[in-house]
């Protein structure tokens, strides 16, 4: 794979289209091999870039974005934040994922300096470049601000807006990090949708809608999008190694796994659809359960530990709820808090603890991983 070089404006108006993947992936590298000469002869994909999904609760795909949905979906993020020349933005998550290249494509835009190259995470560094350097915006996965949270660190003076994607970012992390005087900028996108749909404004949780987009719902409750930046299609790879296009939208509009609720411009995230089972018959999120663990966390004045909450087949109640940490000790405190406050059916069942969660390249938990070596786990018998 040829290194993307973000110092090069030529990558944004060039019909030249790439694959970019984690080059740690061997799987992933084997797919872009095959993908790559074909893509060079589909001339309805000329100027696009193609981005291998994390995969977080199942297995990845191959997401097909135009430079112009990249480009467009970077001038409404732009546009909300207020950025200017003068800004400096951190490159913080790698150029294979969507929020890589949406930091470059918005300085691109922007006409102001990207500080760094995305390297193995490194927080103390991070902060030590954040200082430095006059950073004024960046972006975090919520394991990233975890990690600053956990070292005490004040944000600094010169960063304007932290934007947190990728992942849920749980009640007591986000409280941590304001504290801290960290200005979070919750954000709520995905790759089909070349980063951000919905931003919050400094000091709130609301997430208001980018001009970019249509939102809606369906009678399930699961948001659908429309707009300029939506993917082109997906690129899928047969059992005989032929590829193909796939168009996962209907009439302009892309249908998510994830559950809410529109009002004029506001959004509110309730869910995965893929995150909430059903206990007894009654519909569950382990979103829920999983913010409701890192409260008891607080009351028992334990440090927040990485742990994650999943569910496994259980033949009499439909589902139980197991407790994944990482690392973690005298846990059966923390657990007595949350059973005498949880809902009934948020009892977790056992705790499993490992050496390492499972992670996808920008360190989302893999919860489709994590299920399976739980399901494999001797600690589970």
């Amino acid at each position: 794979m040829e290194a993307l070089d973000l110092n090069d404006p030529t990558f944004w108006v060039s019909e030249k289209s790439r694959v970019l993947t984690n080059p740690r992936d061997r799987e992933a590298l084997h797919e872009a091999e095959l993908i790559s000469p074909w893509l060079k002869q589909q001339l309805d994909l000329k100027a696009h870039v193609l981005f291998r999904t994390s995969g977080s609760t199942g297995p990845g795909k191959w997401v097909a974005l135009a430079k112009e949905a990249l480009l467009a979906s970077a001038r409404s993020v732009n546009n909300f934040l207020e950025v200017t020349s003068e800004d400096r933005w951190l490159q913080t998550l790698p150029l294979f994922h969507v929020g890589g290249i949406g930091i470059a494509a918005r300085a691109y835009l922007a006409d102001c300096r990207v500080i760094g190259n995305y390297g193995k995470w490194d927080p103390a560094g991070c902060y030590k470049q954040l200082n430095e350097e006059g950073v004024t915006h960046t972006s975090f996965v919520p394991t990233q601000l975890a990690d600053l949270v956990k070292l005490h660190l004040p944000a600094p003076s010169s960063v304007r807006a932290v934007l947190i994607g990728g992942g849920v970012l749980h009640d007591e992390l986000y409280q941590q990090a304001v504290t801290l005087g960290w200005p979070v900028r919750e954000t709520y996108g995905m790759t089909e949708t070349a980063s951000q749909v919905a931003t919050a404004l400094a000091g709130e949780r609301c997430l208001r809608v980018l001009p970019c987009w249509q939102v809606q719902t369906t009678d399930k409750g699961e948001i659908e999008i429309a707009g300029k930046p939506l993917l082109s299609a997906y690129v899928g790879i047969n059992k005989e190694g032929q590829c193909f296009l796939e168009d996962p939208k209907k009439n302009g509009w892309l249908t998510s796994n994830d559950l809410g609720h529109v009002s004029g411009d506001h959004l509110t995230i309730q869910g995965r659809a893929d995150r909430c089972v059903k206990i007894l018959g009654e519909l569950i999120d382990l979103i829920d359960v999983e913010n409701a663990v890192g409260k008891s966390f607080r009351k028992a004045d334990r440090p927040l530990a990485e742990y994650a909450v999943v569910a496994i087949d259980d033949a009499r109640a439909g589902h139980q709820l197991i407790l994944c940490i990482q690392k973690g000790d005298g846990i059966q405190g923390v657990l007595d808090l949350h059973h005498t406050s949880c809902h009934p059916l948020h009892r977790i069942r056992k705790v499993i603890k490992l050496a390492e969660l499972p992670r996808t390249a920008i360190g989302k938990i893999n919860y489709h991983e994590l299920t399976k070596q739980i399901i494999g786990s001797k600690q589970l018998k």
